[in-house]
């Protein structure tokens, strides 16, 4: 037997889970890429840091709120790009319900009716000035761009932050304090802030072989590094455990996520009612982001997913402003006129060239 729609949407998000780890593992040299990302972005936040007295959280979260920001006319483009498909949809339904290509049954005859029906969408998207392939994956491209952006200087606050030139002799370093090569190179910079007490001898003894980078200044600006990356408590720069209390972090994760994924829906509903019933279908897909999120948690440090909450509340609030200041139903009719002014300049042009 066929399996169930929604039991196969369940076995690809797990198959999809199943395959992260590998991801995960093998993004060392894939994040390399993204170094000159990483630089801007340590650039960014340490001025954030100097602006907030070293406050390593405040300026993330700062820094946070301003990506949201930049974001911001993307996010209201493809909302106004969503809008526009909403308001052609009754016409397109019409064009697919007159030529009911599902319902022919002779191969040729239905290949012929699909042409047809091809070319008269397109020709109504000409009509409505409408690209039904730019449907808005600026946003989600650039969120991720951001996240990898964090994730480096995150991972590498010494080259980055510290702006301690450690690229260099990570495998000397990694040797002299005893570091687990099978670990990877990612977690030394972490490793050293957090362990920063016991190889403070080490790495000021051995400096030479390390092309002096480790003086007493720069191991003393690392020590106050490790102080700032404790919020309430917690050391944010450790990999979150289910038997340590910094398992907030991921818990906190899931639920910002879910909960910006719930306001989404029902905002959508609101002004979609048509939608209603596929959006409630689509549910279970829609839960896969935040239940990534809420694993992936759990594989990079706390700091992270502390991105991420705040990053989460953010979107709350964006959507919540977006729905009251920006609402679709406003922005389809705006969209109306627009195109009416259009399709009423480009008919007087023609008339102009007719009459020449």
């Amino acid at each position: 037997m066929t399996p169930f729609p929604q039991k196969q949407k369940i076995r690809g998000i797990g198959k999809v889970f199943n395959n992260i780890t590998t991801i995960t593992a093998a993004a060392g040299g894939f994040m390399g890429a993204f170094k000159p990302l990483y630089w801007f972005f340590g650039k960014c936040m340490e001025g954030l840091m100097y602006l907030f007295d070293q406050k390593y959280f405040l300026a993330l979260i700062v820094f946070t709120v301003l990506t949201r920001l930049v974001l911001f006319p993307l996010n209201l483009r493809q909302q106004k790009t969503m809008a526009k498909t909403n308001r052609i949809q009754p016409k397109i339904q019409k064009i697919q319900k007159k030529y009911n290509v599902n319902a022919i049954t002779d191969p040729k005859q239905r290949q012929k009716a699909n042409q047809a029906m091809q070319e008269e969408m397109q020709a109504l998207y000409a009509r409505e000035g409408h690209n039904p392939m730019n449907m808005g994956c600026g946003p989600m491209l650039f969120q991720m761009i951001f996240l990898m952006g964090i994730i480096g200087i995150i991972y590498y606050p010494i080259q980055y932050l510290l702006n301690i030139d450690i690229a260099s002799y990570q495998d000397q370093v990694a040797k002299a304090i005893g570091f687990e090569a099978s670990r990877g190179n990612s977690y030394l910079e972490l490793d050293i802030i957090r362990n920063i007490s016991d190889y403070k001898e080490i790495l000021l003894s051995k400096s030479a072989q390390f092309g002096n980078i480790f003086t007493e200044s720069s191991v003393e600006k690392i020590a106050r590094f490790k102080e700032g990356l404790n919020l309430f408590g917690l050391d944010m720069s450790q990999v979150p455990t289910w038997t340590d209390k910094i398992v907030i972090i991921p818990i906190l994760c899931l639920i910002t996520s879910i909960g910006s994924t719930i306001i989404s829906t029902m905002i959508q509903k609101k002004n979609n009612p048509a939608a209603a019933q596929q959006q409630s279908q689509m549910m279970i897909m829609m839960l896969a982001m935040p239940l990534f999120s809420f694993f992936i948690a759990f594989r990079l440090p706390a700091a992270v997913g502390f991105y991420w909450i705040i990053s989460n509340l953010v979107a709350i609030v964006q959507q919540l402003v977006m729905a009251r200041y920006f609402p679709p139903k406003r922005n389809i009719a705006r969209e109306m006129i627009e195109n009416t002014i259009e399709r009423r300049a480009r008919e007087e042009s023609i008339k102009n060239v007719k009459n020449k």
